[in-house]
């Protein structure tokens, strides 16, 4: 899948070099897009592998999730799943303060904010469960980016804006208006495509609440149904442009009412994530041994691809 996604990421850590993010200079400036901040290209940074997108239905509980933890799999959950699953990267579209502070400070896990979020505070939930706001702001939490949205939504040009689109809303034109909806998954598989991965698997992706049960993790409210069959045409309308792009999405939930993607087993899209990175423990012993990794590869001079590397991992075929 080649990738030249257009989409507008800034480190909010560094002022634009031209404008220094002064408030008047800023307004005029075309390097920074007017934000005042650092544009970052982060475009491909997980290319070539396949990644989970992680959403907060109450069916990822099922899964052997603590496995996203291991060597090779990376991961962009939506919400406040990413403080109940062990992901790479995490996304919103809500205000910042609904999200768990765990979160927003975990160095490990990379942000990605809109960027009208980043000069917010952000809050905490102390043990005895009230809520306090933090003197820091989210610009300043550890492995933050901003990302440029708009609550449009036009399939045939959702990999080709400098703005994520996440729904029919506010700005969206007369002409193309069936319904409203805005839906933050959208926020996700754009930035999944931007990062660069070519496949894509679904957890934690319903599409149905019950009373009993509305998330994956200790949040309840009334279950809402309605907004799901928007949500599910929005992504059959981007069917063609995934395939356009050679960018494909499975979901891993076979009871999903999600019916646009087909079905692939957890531990299909384990295997397909971690690619031709070997499980732990690694063999670590003589690789610093020159004149006998040398001698061994001269047995072998032909090069292994990635694909055949992981069939000889696997025990599929002979070295």
């Amino acid at each position: 899948m080649e990738n030249n996604d257009p989409l507008l990421v800034v480190n909010p850590k560094r002022p634009c070099v031209h404008c220094r993010g002064e408030r008047h200079a800023r307004k005029r400036c075309d390097f920074c897009r007017k934000t005042g901040m650092t544009p970052i290209d982060l475009c491909g940074l997980w290319s070539p592998a396949a990644g989970f997108l992680v959403c907060g239905g109450p069916s990822v509980n099922k899964l052997p999730y603590q496995a996203l933890r291991e060597r090779g799999i990376v991961s962009l959950a939506v919400n406040n799943v990413a403080g109940h699953i062990p992901v790479s990267a995490w996304c919103f579209g809500d205000p910042e303060k609904k999200f768990h502070h765990g979160i927003h400070l975990d160095p490990k896990c990379l942000t990605f904010a809109p960027l009208g979020k980043l000069g917010k505070h952000i809050r905490a939930k102390t043990p005895d469960g009230s809520f306090r706001n933090l003197d820091i702001k989210l610009r300043d939490c550890p492995g933050t980016f901003g990302f440029s949205r708009k609550a449009v939504f036009d399939a045939p040009t959702f990999f080709e804006t400098e703005y994520a689109q996440w729904g029919r809303g506010g700005n969206q034109p007369a002409d193309n208006s069936p319904f409203r909806c805005i839906d933050t998954m959208l926020l996700g598989v754009r930035l999944m495509h931007y990062l660069g991965c070519p496949t894509v698997y679904m957890l934690g992706v319903d599409f149905e609440m019950t009373e009993k049960e509305q998330y994956a993790f200790g949040q309840t409210c009334h279950a809402r149904n309605g907004r799901y069959s928007k949500q599910n045409a929005m992504l059959r309308e981007l069917l063609p442009t995934f395939q356009k792009v050679g960018f494909k999405v499975f979901n891993c939930n076979p009871e999903s009412k999600c019916d646009v993607f087909p079905f692939a087993t957890f531990e299909e899209a384990l295997g397909a994530c971690r690619g031709a990175v070997p499980k732990e423990p690694f063999d670590l012993a003589r690789w610093y041994e020159k004149s006998f990794s040398d001698t061994e590869v001269a047995k072998h001079p032909d090069p292994v691809s990635l694909a055949d590397l992981r069939l000889i991992q696997d025990g599929v075929r002979k070295p």
